[in-house]
């Protein structure tokens, strides 16, 4: 494995993404989507409701780590949503590249640019990262950028209705989008880029790298619901499980990625 040939390999994929208008577009449009809906949605009809109740959110005291009884109906009810939406904003960027990874392996073979990536003097480690980690670059940028936005106005609509800053757990996203996404993300491209090299059609890749996603979707319906929240402890032991599977899959994925056969089968 050679950093200068996965940095070739990464600004061979990063110019092929640059050209396509619509995948650019997509990872660009859905996170900065989810930093205005949310907001919109959640944040500012709270905000502005002074009529809310402790009714309404007693329940939520006891499973958010940084609530107090003390605080407003309002406040808690909104540390609850921006601490509920983290689990989509960690997903972002495993979703987002997956039509970039999964025709990283059968468009270039369908272009007949694959082959001379094959028989060029690098490593199967070389290929799978520099491709992983150009998928996974530009929607984690995307992704930081949304969760930023999502920080300010959130601090300006509260600051504006409520006349008091509340911003989402710092330290709680920091966690989920600063090593909870980028794993989760390299974890479902490494996947989608070892079943692209096995199967000849884009969308089976893409709909198989999509059931890694379930168990993410799982924990955001159920904080929603507010049977259970993520804390600092728990993102960080997913990650590190996360980092495991990582470092399997790359494992796996150089063992199952076999440049002879994917020149040869592939006709």
């Amino acid at each position: 494995m050679t950093y200068s040939k996965i940095m070739t390999i990464m600004e061979k994929e990063f110019d092929e993404i640059m050209k396509n208008k619509m995948i650019m577009g997509s990872i660009l449009l859905l996170p900065l989507l989810f930093s205005i809906i949310v907001p919109a949605a959640m944040i500012a009809p709270i905000a502005f409701d002074p009529t809310i109740s402790q009714t309404d959110t007693s329940k939520f005291v006891g499973i958010l780590p940084n609530v107090v009884s003390s605080d407003s109906p309002q406040v808690i009810l909104i540390k609850f949503f921006t601490a509920a939406v983290l689990p989509l904003f960690m997903m972002l960027p495993a979703m987002l590249p997956a039509v970039i990874s999964a025709y990283s392996i059968i468009g270039e073979k369908r272009n007949r640019t694959l082959e001379p990536l094959l028989a060029a003097p690098v490593t199967e480690y070389d290929i799978m990262i520099g491709k992983t980690l150009s998928a996974i670059i530009p929607a984690l940028l995307a992704t930081w950028i949304a969760a930023l936005l999502l920080f300010g106005s959130t601090a300006l609509i509260t600051s504006v209705a409520m006349h008091v800053i509340i911003t989402p757990d710092p330290v709680l996203w920091a966690a989920g989008m600063l090593i909870t996404a980028p794993a989760l993300s390299f974890l479902a491209i490494m996947f989608t880029i070892i079943v692209s090299s096995r199967v000849n059609d884009p969308r089976v890749a893409q709909q198989l790298s999509a059931l890694l996603i379930v168990p993410i979707m799982g924990v955001f319906f159920f904080e929603v619901s507010g049977m259970f929240m993520l804390d600092v402890r728990t993102v960080v032991i997913l990650s590190v499980l996360l980092i495991a599977l990582d470092a399997l899959a790359l494992r796996v994925g150089k063992a199952l990625f076999e440049r002879e056969e994917i020149l040869t089968r592939w006709k």
